[in-house]
């Protein structure tokens, strides 16, 4: 039975696309839960209607974030010091986190420092004093780093010892866990706590074990993304719509006149065609007969890369590095990620890039990574879900980052490029497999984990977030609303019901 709350406030992430949506969802069951007031913080315009007259759950208030920097461009840069030594922050290196500041989505506007200082600084004093005024029990969020926006809110919240609770997909299908912090510590700790008195019979989980519990069922549903629209004219009439409207004056829509939108929709069209020929062209689908080790190329841009691995998020330079560092009879296999479709794949100079070490060989990919993980001799990885795989395989795993599973003694982790080379040939030549501490992290994973399809709950808010754009109905997206929350039901209860539970701890 669940202590109901006693006039405490929940502070309530709605950010774009599908996470306003689910989130609003695990909130709806957290209410029926406990007597708590729920406070929300909603990014995009056309989800505040929705919100405010919706009768499903009361908010005890509702806020418009972006309306804390719009149309203010002077900071304080004693103001921006005394913040980054309040909060533990480094600011700039969170600015490289966000795709509309650096690399990715600067195509149609490149801002200046002055203007990201401005929408920093502002945002700080903001989430500071909703933090300060409603000193919430918890904060309910998506996984951290799909924007700095959140990565700030979670920072400060920290600083000031508020739980920050999220779902963090793990490397099971359908496997997430709930968690306070970016790595997922708990099952890693659960795993020590285990492993000292572990008397279980042990299991061989092996590549049959993995491969009927791995992540090619959530790519389907990674691919299977509509947002939406179905078919051509549908698809067509949506965008003309988009353009023949004003775009919401948010960070990410500085630039996007009419018609450059327009241009480079048109000249995207043809680029992400001669991306793929190049690929299809220039990346191995089979593989040679010799010794090789793997390395996973991570989707890009990725939130788990840019918040976890800042360092290591030019992929290129990275690979560059492995390949020197490997020994002379092996060659680097560097596999493209199937999800780097939906992102309009990579330029083709990076494609170039790769294939010009001479001693890496770009693979497709729609090659099938399990023979790759089984036929090499050490997987190396950024972050991801490949490294994990490889234990099912028996493969020494080399990995940049702090991960859950790196508890297990057959992963080693680089603390930086002059260690790779040692680091690599202690993983070919020592490696030793150690089937009980797999045994232990398996439990572990299944003690602090629970069961529900995060990415088909994506997928579908994915769509009522665009009706909610595109139909400017608020009856049709309540609509699609109810219907998305009663086929996620019980999911939407379990998770409100665990970060309750882990918001007590």
């Amino acid at each position: 039975m669940i202590k109901k709350m006693e006039q405490e406030n929940i502070l309530v992430w709605l950010d774009f696309d599908a996470y306003s949506y689910m989130n609003f969802a695990i909130a709806s069951e957290l209410y029926k839960l406990t007597k708590a007031n729920f406070v929300g913080l909603v990014t995009t315009k056309q989800d505040v209607g929705f919100f405010q007259n919706q009768k499903i759950m009361p908010f005890k208030k509702l806020m418009y974030y972006p309306e804390c920097y719009i149309n203010k461009k002077t900071y304080n840069m004693d103001n921006l010091k005394k913040y980054e030594k309040e909060f533990g922050l480094d600011i700039w290196k969170d600015v490289f986190t966000e795709r509309s500041f650096y690399k990715y989505w600067t195509s149609l506007h490149k801002p200046t420092k002055e203007e990201i200082f401005s929408i920093i600084e502002n945002s700080i004093k903001y989430f500071t004093d909703i933090l300060q005024e409603y000193k919430p029990k918890f904060v309910l969020t998506q996984y951290v780093g799909e924007n700095i926006s959140n990565l700030l809110l979670y920072k400060i919240a920290k600083s000031m010892g508020i739980k920050v609770l999220m779902p963090l997909t793990v490397n099971f299908h359908n496997k997430i866990l709930i968690t306070d912090n970016l790595v997922g510590r708990e099952i890693s700790n659960e795993f020590n706590k285990l492993i000292k008195n572990f008397e279980k019979p042990l299991q061989n989980f092996d590549e049959d074990f993995i491969r009927k519990r791995n992540l090619a069922e959530t790519l389907k549903v990674l691919h299977s993304y509509e947002y939406g629209t179905k078919g051509l004219s549908q698809k067509f009439g949506h965008y003309a719509k988009r353009l023949s409207s004003d775009p919401e004056p948010i960070y990410k829509n500085i630039g996007k006149t009419k018609w450059k939108m327009s241009k480079y929709k048109f000249q995207n069209h043809f680029e992400i065609k001669k991306r793929k020929k190049f690929l299809d062209d220039n990346a191995q689908k089979t593989f040679e007969d010799e010794k090789f080790i793997f390395f996973p190329l991570m989707g890009e841009p990725e939130a788990r890369v840019l918040t976890i691995a800042p360092f290591y998020s030019n992929q290129v330079s990275v690979i560059e590095n492995i390949a020197k560092s490997i020994p002379i009879d092996h060659v680097l296999y560097v596999k493209e990620h199937p999800s780097q479709k939906g992102k309009l794949w990579r330029p083709i100079e990076n494609y170039e890039k790769i294939i010009n070490i001479p001693n890496v060989t770009l693979i497709h990919p729609d090659a099938n990574s399990q023979e790759l993980i089984s036929k090499s001799q050490a997987v190396i990885s950024i972050t991801g879900s490949t490294g994990f795989e490889a234990l099912f395989y028996k493969k020494p795993v080399i990995i940049f980052v702090d991960e859950y599973y790196d508890v297990i003694s057959s992963v080693s982790k680089t603390n930086s490029f002059s260690e790779l080379n040692e680091k690599i040939k202690n993983a070919l030549s020592n490696f030793r497999f150690d089937n009980k501490e797999l045994n232990v992290l398996v439990q572990a994973i299944e003690n602090q984990t629970i069961t529900v399809p995060y990415y088909s709950i994506i997928k579908d808010g994915v769509t009522i977030s665009a009706i909610q754009r595109y139909e400017d109905s608020f009856d049709l997206t309540l609509d699609f609303y109810e219907k998305f929350y009663e086929k996620f039901r019980d999911y939407f209860k379990l998770i409100a019901e665990t970060m309750y539970s882990k918001s007590l701890n």
